[in-house]
């Protein structure tokens, strides 16, 4: 059976033409969506009860549903320190870019016609 069929029709007396108007009101086309949405839970529930699947909570969902919420905050708060610690070594590395940066000054001054090798350039050592 059809939402539409089920609905009150509303009839447009007021046509030029005298012909009538059938179409369904809008309040009306609401509640057959919500009738809808109703009967469509209760098929569902109905299946399940078929499969022999439980509707009601009982101790063992809530305990799924508690453990599972503990699984995903302690999954965020590893991924929380683990930022920590990425931001702590990047500090690091940061400080011992600058100490090479001051060394790097330091020896230009000891040796002032130096030029450096360029960047990307592989320095071999013969031993």
């Amino acid at each position: 059976m059809s939402p539409l069929t089920s609905s009150p029709i509303v009839v447009d007396s007021h046509s030029d033409e005298g012909s009538m108007n059938c179409m369904p009101s809008a309040s009306s086309a609401a509640s057959s969506t919500e009738s809808l949405g109703r009967r469509k839970q209760e098929f569902q529930t109905h299946m399940m009860s078929l499969d022999g699947i439980d509707m009601e909570d009982d101790e063992q969902d809530m305990l799924f549903v508690k453990y599972s919420v503990d699984t995903v905050y302690s999954s965020y708060l590893a991924a929380r320190n683990r930022v920590r610690q990425y931001t702590q070594l990047l500090a690091l590395l940061k400080r011992e870019e600058a100490a090479w940066l001051q060394r790097v000054e330091k020896s230009k001054e000891a040796l002032p016609g130096y030029k450096p090798q360029p960047e990307g350039v592989v320095i071999t050592l013969q031993i």
